[in-house]
């Protein structure tokens, strides 16, 4: 899952310019990232907690990425016809 920084201040993730301490790579380029914990992520019926995240900053990411660590927790899931279905 990655997010960036306002979506992280929004939901509580207080994080400092120290904890962007992680190089990635980005379809924007190079970027500084930090790690989190989301306590919990509920898309419809679907609740998943501790979800760790990547927080990249505003200029570097203007969505949200549902990544692997939301979607491994889950019972399964499938993409078809340019739709994501979630079961748990």
């Amino acid at each position: 899952v990655a997010i960036n920084r306002s979506t992280a201040r929004k939901i509580g993730l207080n994080l400092k310019s120290s904890d962007f301490r992680y190089k990635v790579s980005t379809a924007n380029g190079m970027a500084k990232a930090a790690s989190a914990m989301i306590k919990s992520i509920s898309i419809g019926g679907i609740k998943v907690t501790n979800v760790r995240a990547t927080v990249l900053e505003d200029k570097s990411l203007d969505t949200i990425l549902l990544g692997m660590t939301f979607l491994n927790r889950l019972k399964k899931f499938e993409i078809a016809s340019n739709t994501l279905t979630l079961y748990k």
